[in-house]
């Protein structure tokens, strides 16, 4: 089963709210990686990385002067997020923490 950033933004009744802005803090830990549109996209970095190809958002919110993928300039050095369990936990935190302040 695959991991949902979903499941933090209903409410009781099912409804989906709108996704906060999270910030990805920086660790030694992140890799970077040159992104080429024209040989590969963020689902097969994520599988590359993570052995999961669904963590695309998370390379983009770890890199969030681009909004989409297709905002991505050839040959631009993507910060990538490690470890993934400690990332989706603060990432988790962050966006029960600012879910609550609305």
């Amino acid at each position: 089963m695959s991991y949902s950033r979903y499941k933090f933004l209903q409410n009781n009744e099912g409804e989906m709210s709108i996704s906060p802005s999270i910030k990805i803090k920086k660790r030694n830990t992140d890799i970077y990686r040159v992104y080429n549109p024209d040989k590969t996209r963020l689902d097969r970095i994520s599988y590359e990385v993570y052995e999961d190809d669904n963590y695309g958002w998370l390379i983009l919110k770890a890199n969030p002067e681009y909004l989409l993928e297709f905002d991505i300039p050839k040959n631009t050095v993507l910060r990538i997020p490690l470890p993934l369990r400690e990332v989706l936990t603060d990432f988790e935190a962050e966006t029960l923490r600012k879910k609550d302040k609305n």
